[in-house]
């Protein structure tokens, strides 16, 4: 069952979404409907962040954040030498 929902929204970010929709052969209400149940499915299995943020949080859970910089700082430092 589908109904119908008003959304107020900046003009900008209106035309931007019927671009993108557009542009991906869809329609802006799927567009919405599809990150709403994105929010709400993630939300509900355990708080998971969607996108790209999501699949890195967490991976450096336990690891030691001082060794880590101390790596990344010597590559650099050798590299531009």
């Amino acid at each position: 069952m589908h109904k119908k929902l008003t959304l107020k929204m900046d003009n900008a970010a209106i035309e931007a979404a019927k671009s993108f929709a557009k542009a991906n052969q869809t329609s802006v209400s799927k567009l919405v409907e599809t990150y709403f149940k994105t929010l709400t499915d993630n939300s509900v299995s355990g708080n998971r962040i969607p996108g790209v943020v999501g699949e890195l949080a967490g991976i450096l859970k336990g690891k030691d954040a001082d060794s880590i910089q101390k790596g990344c700082t010597s590559r650099l430092e050798s590299k531009y030498k």
